[in-house]
């Protein structure tokens, strides 16, 4: 469905150049996302969500791709990459402008770590660090362990090293749990069946009886007498299209 929606947008910019923009050309957007969910089969509004998360997984990647050459390779191995390259053009001025402030910061950075010798730059991560209550309380516990011989705290400094920690990238896990509340939202709609004109009739009897509170002699009986009517008239039925055949 993805690359489809892609393709669609690809072959009506009025769907994503910055020039279509105005409110001017707002009936006739919606005019082609309503298009698109027809052939798809697909609510609008969903669409545009899904193409929106697209779309911003694309113009973050390509951010980071220009700015940082190292995850260049990352940016191309995600499945959808080459297939929402037509949007490479309408980013370019955005990108320009990143690109001059990351170096900006680039160079403040590197005028202050030549200043300060105990600078330490730390680039915020999305990371999770497994916590070992052991090694913690092990800082603690230094104070009683001077009298230990070279060897021991050898050993004990291998011990304390810091945990390696996992780096995982958001967008891409932000984007894979959207796409998967989406499909479960779909695969929900399309085993949906709508109650028959018979299953409301019954559904309603139910009700009323129900309500009706009825004691169990009686609600018995009644069922009785219902369970009896239906029956007779389906041999009925069956009984005329016997002779009609």
């Amino acid at each position: 469905m993805e690359f489809e929606l892609i393709d669609f947008v690809k072959a009506n910019p009025i769907m994503y150049d910055k020039k279509y923009r105005s409110l001017h050309y707002r009936e006739r957007k919606m005019a082609k996302w309503n298009e698109i969910a027809r052939k798809l089969r697909r609510d609008p509004n969903t669409l545009r969500l899904k193409w929106k998360s697209l779309r911003d997984t694309f113009k973050k990647r390509l951010h980071r791709k220009k700015v940082d050459e190292e995850d260049a390779l990352t940016s191309r191995n995600w499945k959808y990459h080459n297939a929402l390259m037509f949007l490479k053009d309408q980013y370019t001025e955005v990108l320009v402008d990143y690109k001059s402030e990351r170096d900006e910061e680039s160079d403040q950075d590197s005028q202050i770590e030549h200043t300060d010798p105990d600078y330490t730059n730390v680039e915020e991560e999305f990371e999770v660090e497994n916590f070992d209550l052991n090694d913690y309380l092990k800082k603690f516990d230094s104070s009683t362990q001077q009298n230990t011989t070279a060897t021991t705290t050898t050993a004990q400094a291998a011990s304390d090293e810091p945990p390696k920690k996992k780096k995982f990238d958001k967008e891409t896990m932000i984007n894979e749990a959207c796409q998967e509340m989406t499909a479960l939202l779909q695969s929900a709609k399309h085993h949906f069946t709508p109650p028959s004109a018979t299953q409301t009739f019954f559904n309603s009897v139910a009700i009323q009886v129900i309500e009706a509170k009825l004691n169990p002699v009686d609600l018995m009986r009644l069922q009785q007498r219902v369970l009896e009517v239906v029956t007779q008239e389906i041999m009925t039925y069956q009984q005329n299209r016997t002779y009609e055949t």
